[in-house]
């Protein structure tokens, strides 16, 4: 009898041991994590670490929203930022992703002694589109605006950021379009006031698929997906422009120098054919 209890032992010691064998060889699945972070417009108050998810950012001014300044995560992940206002709670979502894995990290709001005072400003300071970009920079003046995004997508992703911390941004998250749609989107600003100010953004095609664009915005050096791309901006463009200026010029130049050497076919001084000196001189 106490033979027959050994094996079952063992067996049951290697269906405990053997999986935890094979995790720690494996090195385990590896969560990414923020390892850094920092803002504008706010300080974060207490030390970070990647094993803590909730935090309270201090903000330098109630009337600015506080936006991303630097930040690193794990090898490879890559991180989505984005403003929340719910559930009474205001604040900021970090998400870090790798393998459709992922870490989310929340900080909210802390007005500390900056108080929210009610103004007008209803001002948009971005619009966030997953693979786009808007042309030209948002400012405090135009409300028309451009969004290229690839030619491809079929599903555009916004967020609204707006400058006041206190504003409300009113906009369609997710936009599903067929790929020849070229939707006018609008976006809504409500100060703190209640004051609105509305925005619109006329959806253009890049010449380029998803995925070159996200690999474009990958390199190092990327810097805009418009800049350069606009028919204005290309060299081509530049050239005809700079050709059509030397033409007029060399056309300019050529009437004036031919001018000059043209033979007058009458003195200025002389006389007439048929004029006699007594009419000349009355």
């Amino acid at each position: 009898m106490k033979k027959s209890i050994y094996p079952a032992l063992f067996l049951a010691i290697f269906v405990l041991i053997f999986p935890l064998c094979v995790f720690a060889s494996d090195g385990g699945v590896e969560v990414p994590v923020l390892k850094s972070v920092s803002f504008n417009n706010a300080q974060l108050e207490g030390d970070f670490s990647s094993e803590k998810f909730e935090y309270d950012i201090l903000l330098d001014s109630s009337q600015k929203t506080p936006t991303l300044k630097s930040y690193d995560v794990t090898d490879g992940a890559s991180l989505v930022f984005k403003q929340e206002n719910g559930d009474g709670e205001k604040g900021i979502s970090i998400e870090v992703k790798k393998d459709s894995i992922g870490s989310t990290y929340f900080f909210k709001y802390d007005y500390g002694k900056n108080e929210p005072e009610i103004n007008s400003n209803n001002n948009l300071l971005a619009l966030n589109c997953e693979l786009g970009e808007v042309y030209p920079k948002i400012n405090s003046h135009d409300t028309t605006y451009s969004l290229y995004v690839p030619d491809d997508m079929t599903a555009i992703k916004l967020e609204a950021v707006s400058e006041d911390a206190n504003a409300v941004c009113n906009l369609a998250g997710i936009i599903t379009l067929n790929t020849n749609q070229t939707p006018v989107i609008p976006v809504t600003v409500t100060a703190s006031d209640g004051s609105v100010k509305e925005y619109s953004f006329t959806v253009k095609r890049l010449n380029k698929s998803s995925e070159q664009v996200r690999q474009e915005m990958q390199s190092e050096d990327f810097t805009s997906l418009v800049k350069g791309e606009l028919f204005h901006q290309k060299p081509e463009f530049k050239i005809i422009i700079a050709c059509t200026v030397i033409g007029i010029i060399i056309i300019i130049s050529a009437v004036v120098f031919l001018k000059r050497l043209t033979v007058k076919t009458q003195d200025e001084d002389e006389i007439e054919f048929f004029d006699t000196p007594s009419d000349t001189e009355g």
